[in-house]
């Protein structure tokens, strides 16, 4: 090789290097445009959590009977049964909130139908208001009572009306619906556990002008008469057990529930900088409300002011949204605990933190 050739070898080689070396360096320091053709950020994507049940036309048939005010009484309901694979199907809330069942909307023709009928028999024997109430309660404290086989499972009135019972909550979710469409304001009442091996209960608290010597709670202003749903009493009377324990009352509005469902993350190493991390989170509206102006913030303890926040963002019901990207932070040396939060118009509803 002549001795030019060799120098030009030589140059090439020279630049090449340095080329190669200035790549390095720009994406050490992140200033290549190209660098994260990978790490894209997606389209967030909105999702229903259940789908519906098309229409078969196809009926469930049930018989009820029960005693009130020294009458007997019966009922007979033809359900649909779309209606029912479409509740049993549907994904559990995370959430102690009962609320949401009572006030989910796909049922609502059926209970007011349901409601309409006991309130034409209840009308029919010229009952007052707290009667009336009674008498729904009745239909209600008629029905079977069995605990669920495999944890917790809470029922959609229609599911209840169905298997023909439920525990506590599922009891306390139709009679509240029931009221609820009769008319009546109503609240759920959450009990804890009176005893160490014990369980928790539920019952409903109905609004009634007065009702003597009974045991009510005041929410709001207004008095929440307790109605108990698993066994036969009146509004107002309520277990010795639970006379001095204080509920929790749920109000039985529709609300959107949400929840952090699915953390994804990504860490970008590098030799000379500190070593970063990607989030993308999944969010869950498990209520029946639509919730606005979300947004997800993420940070390491110790470390808020690193802190990444994702872009505002609006969720429907019955949806979850993904990926919500949070983007970039600092992962501190030797590691560090994530924190994520989740936030509904400026309030803090969920949050989630795990090592890294």
């Amino acid at each position: 090789m002549k001795q030019s050739q060799r120098v030009y070898v030589a140059a090439g080689v020279t630049v090449a290097l340095i080329l190669v070396a200035a790549i390095l360096f720009a994406w050490q320091w992140g200033w290549l445009p190209f660098e994260r053709l990978f790490l894209e950020q997606k389209t967030p994507i909105e999702i229903a959590i259940s789908e519906e049940v098309p229409a078969s036309g196809e009926v469930i048939s049930r018989y009820y009977e029960w005693r009130y005010d020294r009458h007997a009484w019966e009922l007979t309901l033809l359900i649909p049964s779309e209606l029912y694979t479409y509740y049993r199907g549907m994904e559990r809330a995370p959430t102690p909130d009962y609320s949401i069942y009572v006030t989910h909307p796909s049922d609502d023709d059926y209970i007011q139908s349901l409601a309409d009928s006991l309130n034409s028999k209840a009308e029919s024997m010229g009952y007052s208001a707290e009667e009336e109430v009674n008498f729904a309660a009745s239909f209600v404290q008629g029905l079977d009572y069995f605990d669920d086989e495999e944890g917790e499972y809470p029922r959609y009135p229609v599911e209840t009306l169905v298997d023909g019972g439920g525990d506590c909550e599922d009891t306390s979710v139709l009679a509240a619906a029931l009221l609820q469409a009769m008319g009546y304001d109503v609240v759920l009442l959450s009990f804890s556990a009176t005893t160490p091996e014990g369980s928790g209960h539920m019952a409903v608290g109905v609004a009634l002008p007065s009702v003597t010597g009974g045991h009510s709670y005041d929410f709001e202003g207004e008095d929440y008469y307790y109605l108990e749903t698993t066994t036969v009493s009146q509004a107002g009377d309520i277990p010795a057990e639970y006379r001095i324990e204080v509920p929790i009352i749920l109000e039985v509005v529709p609300k959107p529930i949400l929840s952090l469902s699915k953390l994804e993350w990504t860490i970008l190493t590098k030799w000379l900088r500190e070593d970063k991390l990607v989030l993308e989170v999944a969010v869950t509206n498990w209520g029946t409300a639509d919730a606005e102006g979300l947004y997800v913030r993420a940070f390491f303890e110790g470390h808020e002011t690193g802190a990444g926040t994702s872009d505002t963002f609006d969720l429907e019901y019955g949806y979850r949204i993904s990926p919500v990207s949070v983007g970039e932070m600092v992962i501190p040396s030797g590691g560090g605990t994530l924190c994520v939060e989740l936030y509904d118009d400026g309030i803090k509803v969920d949050e989630w933190s795990e090592a890294i």
